[in-house]
């Protein structure tokens, strides 16, 4: 057996074929890795631009003033990012301006602007929250209970919004474009989200808001160790979603070694001379799989050190040292662990899809002694038709389908399958599906042994089938 598979490695080793998926992925390493290096950024804010060209009286007189503070401060500055509550401060003043409070508070935001004071438009929204939160407190004695769910949940979110200002302050972070903003502003964002999932009881509406509940707690983690793990333009974050950028490369190579390890000798003739060794069939047709797998997993190996070299050439190699960390949603606990613990368990979960799209190139390839590329490329497509009527109530069988089962990264770190299967549903479906292209194959294979028996007893041409 061992034989077998060295040489079938060896036959692997010297087709063109396998350099050139190799060069191209390498490429493609190259330009994902130098786009990434010129698109460092953390998050984007939306500028808001004041036309006042067909504008009249006050809403001229605010799109100036406006226009002004925006051609003269740029997003490298915090005063960029204070451009929002600057233009509700400056639209209260001009359309009350006889108010005496409006106008102070006016004057007061401006002179904060000039003399690079951030730190009074954080305590200024600061005690309207808390003036807010005690508004939503006295609200919610009286409410009815029809009401209470809604006010306890703006009233999480408000104390969420006083903590983020509180955090501000206490560790001097000023408005900016940076990792640290953003994962304040995360927090921000998805506190409704988290507490809603933690409060509904509704399946559907729980696996909808899962992702926002991740990022909630992984923010806080940021803010609590100062650590850049959301960072999207470093080498760690390409090597965490690795197969996002690459699994159709890797699924080319393997279907493309497995639709042509067994199609090749029916073509060229050479099944022959395999069929008068004296290994048994079956010997031969496992060799040719254990080598399929092989050489698809060497691949995988291969494509992560190349994209560690060419990623690291253009993005450095510092992020590699950074944790990965990631929110479990069973367990309700932040799990911290290095990028090649979490490569090992993506690649775990990711490889059910692999083999199986690749063991069916390899059935394909063995039965109608043809090439399986298009074939097995045509399921992939014809699998994302197949999950999208997957979600629907009416299509639920479907549940029972391959391409709803495979994809094992769904349960990593306590998530769900959004189709609705269960791990264990998903390990049965998947393993059923696998022994039914194996023994279909091995079971044809053997079939084809007997017609040349009967052939070659005929004396006709044994490299026909």
């Amino acid at each position: 057996m061992f034989k077998l598979i060295k040489n079938e490695l060896f036959k692997i080793l010297h087709k063109k074929s396998t350099y050139i998926v190799i060069i191209i992925t390498a490429l493609f390493m190259v330009l994902v890795s130098f786009i990434m290096s010129k698109n460092n950024i953390y998050y984007s804010y939306t500028e808001n631009y004041f036309d006042g060209t067909n504008s009249s009286g006050i809403d001229a007189k605010i799109s100036e003033e406006m226009n002004a503070l925006y051609t003269k401060y740029d997003d490298k500055t915090w005063q960029y990012y204070v451009m929002d509550d600057m233009y509700n401060i400056i639209s209260n003043y001009y359309y009350n301006d006889q108010d005496e409070n409006i106008t102070k508070v006016y004057n007061e935001a401006k002179e904060a602007i000039s003399k690079d004071d951030w730190k009074y438009f954080v305590n200024k929204d600061l005690a309207e929250e808390k003036e807010n939160l005690q508004s939503l407190e006295e609200s919610l004695k009286y409410a009815s209970d029809k009401d209470k769910k809604e006010l306890e949940n703006n009233i999480f979110v408000t104390k969420v919004a006083i903590e983020m200002y509180e955090y501000r302050l206490k560790e001097n972070v000023s408005y900016k474009n940076d990792y640290i903003n953003d994962a304040i502003n995360s927090v921000r964002n998805s506190a409704s989200s988290v507490k809603t999932y933690e409060t509904t009881t509704n399946k559907t509406t729980k696996s909808d808001l899962e992702e926002a509940v991740k990022g909630y707690y992984k923010s806080r983690y940021i803010l609590e160790n100062k650590e850049d793990i959301n960072n999207t333009s470093d080498l760690r974050y390409l090597m965490t979603n690795f197969y996002s950028e690459y699994i159709f490369l890797i699924l080319v190579f393997g279907v493309m070694i497995a639709g042509a390890i067994v199609s090749e000798e029916y073509n060229k003739g050479t099944i022959k001379s395999l069929l008068i060794t004296p290994y048994k069939r079956s010997s031969i047709l496992l060799a040719k799989f254990i080598t399929v797998i092989i050489s698809t997993l060497c691949f995988i190996v291969i494509a992560y050190l190349m994209q560690i070299f060419i990623g690291g050439l253009f993005l450095g190699f510092g992020s590699l040292s950074h944790h990965v960390v990631e929110y479990n949603l069973a367990t309700k606990s932040l799990e911290v662990m290095s990028l090649f613990k979490y490569v090992l368990l993506y690649t775990a979960a990711t490889l059910p899809q692999i083999i199986l799209l690749v063991t069916l190139a390899f059935a394909v390839s063995t039965i109608i002694g043809n090439t399986a590329l298009a074939i097995t490329f045509a399921g992939v497509i014809g699998s994302q038709i197949v999950n999208m009527f997957a979600t629907m109530d009416k299509f639920k069988f479907l549940n029972y389908f391959v391409t709803t089962n495979w994809e094992f990264n769904y349960y990593l770190f306590g998530g769900t399958n959004p189709y609705g299967p269960s791990i264990t549903h998903a390990i049965i479906v998947c393993l059923v599906y696998f022994f039914i292209m194996i023994v279909t194959s091995f079971i044809v294979f053997k079939k084809k042994k007997w017609i040349w028996r009967e052939k070659e007893s005929n004396r006709y041409d044994c490299s026909f089938f």
